[in-house]
């Protein structure tokens, strides 16, 4: 953690390294006030932005830009729409029936993985991400890759993801194969 950034609350993250880590690659940000927020859940639109960051790189993905809006709920001025549009055409991403992404609502530690697996190259109908078992089969590979690797007690895929899990997560997905 040499070089990490300090935050203001920092007696209050239980995954000091990968918050550290993530955070001075500039996959996640804290708050201008210097906080870091470690229990704020992630929205859908924070996390395709971390999924950008992992693979692009944090100058790369600040660049983005949608040129059409990529879901009915996400115009191009949204602070998102670039990053939403990137993980939506790279299939890292999909958004809901009725043609929404949702970008400010939460996500589930399922959802956050499937982002994750797509990020590290699997394909999500092949892998079976899609369909009535989808959770089952994220939940798995991921486990089973290590995604979940320090996480304090179980993994919960139903439960919303937040910030400092997000974290940990994404330096998980670093360290994978």
């Amino acid at each position: 953690s040499a070089g990490a950034k300090d935050f203001s609350d920092d007696d209050s993250i239980t995954y000091q390294e990968a918050v550290d880590v993530i955070s001075e690659i500039g996959v996640v940000d804290g708050y201008t006030g210097g906080d870091f927020k470690p229990t704020d859940v992630l929205t859908r639109g924070a996390a395709a932005k971390i999924i950008c960051n992992l693979i692009l790189g944090p100058t790369t993905a600040s660049a983005l830009s949608a040129s059409s809006a990529p879901f009915k709920d996400v115009p191009v001025s949204n602070t998102f729409a670039g990053y939403i549009t990137y993980c939506a055409q790279e299939k890292i991403i999909n958004g809901y029936s009725d043609g929404t992404f949702r970008p400010t609502a939460t996500l589930s530690g399922n959802a956050f993985m499937k982002m994750l697996l797509g990020a590290l190259g699997y394909d999500a109908t092949y892998e079976g991400y899609t369909g009535g078992n989808w959770s089952i089969n994220v939940a798995k590979q991921a486990i089973s890759i290590g995604l979940n690797d320090g996480l304090k007690g179980e993994f919960n895929g139903v439960k919303a993801v937040n910030r400092e899990e997000a974290c940990l997560y994404a330096f998980n997905t670093l360290n994978a194969t």
